[in-house]
């Protein structure tokens, strides 16, 4: 065969055809999402040292009973802040991140006193006070040296939140624990004695 023919009969092959293109209905469907996770739940733990300087801090996705566990080492106060509760919704974004560990303890930041005014504000918005009868005299110590358990005074919850009437639980030295006589809901506080006041007894 000549170099002219062999040309021919290359040229005379036919071409391979190219692959056929997926029609659009062939491509794979998009995985669909599947249905949207439920909102981790916020609590914040919250109260102040025996000194009454404030702290607080906010926790996501942690669990409950490992926080009131902490919150009753650490002597706090635990709140779950709601998305219908606005006002503290707002207030735990300002405040800073805590850290829980599996003892128990954690890491609660010590924050401004203007920012634990309102985040108290917020939680106490919707509580009503206690009405408790006046003090009789036995319930009112003459002395520090005559404080102890059962007695009424006055403690300090911060500087910017005043005074509240509180009951004494415990004496250790200079330093009581008291829960506060209108809002028996709150955990016990401990506090020095530098931030307790004596009621003075009626005269007679």
């Amino acid at each position: 065969m000549t170099k002219k023919a062999k040309k021919l009969a290359k040229q005379a092959k036919p071409r391979k055809q190219s692959k056929a293109a997926k029609p659009a209905d062939q491509v794979a469907a998009a995985k669909k999402s599947g249905p949207a996770k439920p909102q981790a739940k916020s609590y914040i733990l919250f109260g102040t040292d025996e000194y009454t300087k404030p702290r607080a801090a906010k926790f996501s996705a942690a669990d409950p009973g490992l926080l009131a566990k902490a919150a009753e080492a650490l002597r706090l106060r635990l709140v779950e802040v709601k998305a219908a509760d606005e006002e503290l919704a707002e207030v735990a974004a300002r405040l800073p991140a805590g850290r829980l560990h599996a003892s128990g303890h954690g890491l609660v930041p010590y924050i401004k006193g203007e920012l634990y005014t309102e985040l108290l504000a917020a939680v106490m918005g919707e509580l009503t006070p206690q009405q408790s009868p006046g003090p009789e005299p036995k319930d009112l110590p003459r002395s520090w040296d005559d404080v102890a358990p059962g007695h009424l005074v006055i403690a300090r919850e911060t500087l910017e939140c005043g005074w509240w009437e509180a009951v004494v639980i415990e004496r250790n030295g200079d330093l009581v624990t008291v829960r506060y006589r209108d809002y028996p809901e709150f955990p016990p506080q401990v506090r020095h004695r530098s931030v307790v006041a004596l009621i003075s007894p009626p005269t007679k």
